[in-house]
């Protein structure tokens, strides 16, 4: 299953493009796009500028010769079809990296509550979850920053309360694709009964590298 949305522990049908702005070169062409101010000399350059670096990178990493290219695109193209498809290699899945059983809060659970957990137990992100376990939401060790270690309120003041999702079958590879496209720290792994299955953060993935996990088999 592909990564989706989930709006207050539901699943809901909104893209996540739509709701999670991806950082690094689309996100700032965005930026820029909406702050230029029509007859601003300043704003316009800029915008040329970024746009002639934009340009500069796809012709830096662009396979030298296109019609070579396509040519033995079209070759690969023929022998694809004169014989068997070559297969994608299946790839590692959610389930066998995630952390599970996740460390979970109910909303009523103050900020100075929720930094004490996170600090006993090591971790940088809770999640909010109702009497039937259903996710509702997610908190990281910044949030709480934010808004003071020591405070009194409730999680409900500062958890996010739309996150981006995976099931246990997700490739990791759609995993380490969304950290890297979008300013997000962990995703809840949730299974068909919509029940909080695990956690995957971008630690896990880091840790893996470390322990020499097998990264080729993530594309």
């Amino acid at each position: 299953m592909a990564l989706v949305i989930y709006d207050q522990g539901y699943r809901i049908q909104t893209p996540v493009e739509s709701l999670f702005r991806p950082r690094g070169v689309e996100g700032l062409t965005q930026s820029v796009n909406s702050a230029a101010v029509p007859g601003s000399e300043d704003q316009i350059r800029q915008q040329q500028d970024l746009e002639q670096r934009i340009q500069l990178s796809k012709e830096r990493f662009q396979v030298p010769g296109e019609s070579s290219g396509k040519a033995s695109h079209k070759a690969y193209q023929d022998a694809s079809t004169a014989g068997d498809k070559p297969k994608k290699p299946q790839g590692l899945r959610a389930a066998q990296i995630m952390t599970s059983p996740v460390l979970t809060i109910p909303p009523e659970t103050s900020l100075r509550q929720a930094w004490a957990l996170m600090q006993e137990q090591e971790v940088s992100h809770l999640m909010v979850v109702d009497a039937d376990e259903r996710a509702l939401g997610i908190i990281s060790i910044h949030d709480i920053m934010q808004r003071g270690t020591d405070s009194p309120i409730s999680v409900t003041q500062a958890y996010h309360r739309q996150m981006i999702a995976a099931s246990p079958d997700t490739e990791v590879s759609s995993i380490a694709a969304s950290f890297v496209r979008y300013p997000i720290g962990a995703i809840p792994v949730i299974g068909r009964d919509e029940k909080l299955e695990g956690i995957v953060c971008r630690t896990d993935l880091i840790r893996m590298l470390i322990n020499d996990g097998h990264v080729e088999s993530w594309a």
